[in-house]
């Protein structure tokens, strides 16, 4: 089987198109960025990738295809690896200093939106409207916390002059226990993802990439 993936310019489509490739899955893409970043894995394999074709279709730029991003899954308070279209605002604001306010946020990084994507489409399902986020709640308060610390650390590693208020004793923000309440009724119903990836893979949405890990791996590209 071959998957048609269309529009993958950003880095989640550049994600979705490395991990299909690394799950054997041969891809059409007519972007030679593909090609490129993915030459020892192609050389490596029996796995193919070209630049025209038929299959199951994934669109990134809002085409028609048999799984378009943004219609038929819906994803929210994505932590892409670069800047690009996927990039939230505060994150843009915190990085040139800036106060914004913001709205709690169910963090997720590119690389598990990544993975449970390529699932579906090697599965050739057809979803509708089916919402994709983290499952934890991160308060603006403790989202901005965590990007502080991290921020100074990336600056100071940079620099090679580390301080110790940097490098020891930060506990992850906002790990304090709070009582439960309605509050979580705001996140996007996960339960159709969770159940769709269950029948898939046999172990349901189960994001794994911390957030510090997603977080540093978008800093480095902004303090490049």
């Amino acid at each position: 089987m071959a998957i048609v993936v269309r529009g993958a310019t950003c880095s989640l489509g550049e994600a979705v198109v490395d991990k299909l490739l690394m799950m054997d899955v041969d891809v059409i893409a007519s972007e030679e960025s593909h090609l490129l970043r993915n030459r020892s894995l192609l050389d490596c394999s029996t796995v193919n990738l070209q630049s025209s074709g038929e299959g199951y279709s994934i669109s990134f730029d809002g085409s028609s295809a048999d799984l378009e991003i943004g219609n038929h899954i819906l994803i929210h308070d994505l932590i892409p690896t670069r800047q690009d279209k996927w990039m939230p605002n505060e994150i843009v604001e915190w990085s040139n200093h800036n106060e914004v306010e913001s709205a709690p946020r169910y963090w997720l990084s590119a690389i598990d939106a990544a993975n449970a994507i390529a699932h579906i489409a090697r599965s050739e399902k057809v979803v509708t409207r089916i919402h994709m986020c983290g499952r934890r709640e991160w308060l603006p308060e403790d989202s901005r916390a965590e990007f502080n610390m991290l921020w100074s650390r990336t600056n100071q590693g940079l620099s090679g002059k580390f301080t110790a208020e940097t490098l020891f004793g930060h506990e992850i923000a906002g790990m304090v226990a709070k009582p439960v309440t309605g509050a979580q009724n705001d996140r996007p119903d996960l339960e159709p993802l969770h159940e769709l990836l269950l029948d898939i893979t046999g172990d349901g949405w189960r994001p794994l990439i911390p957030f510090r890990t997603a977080m540093m791996t978008l800093i480095a590209d902004i303090l490049g």
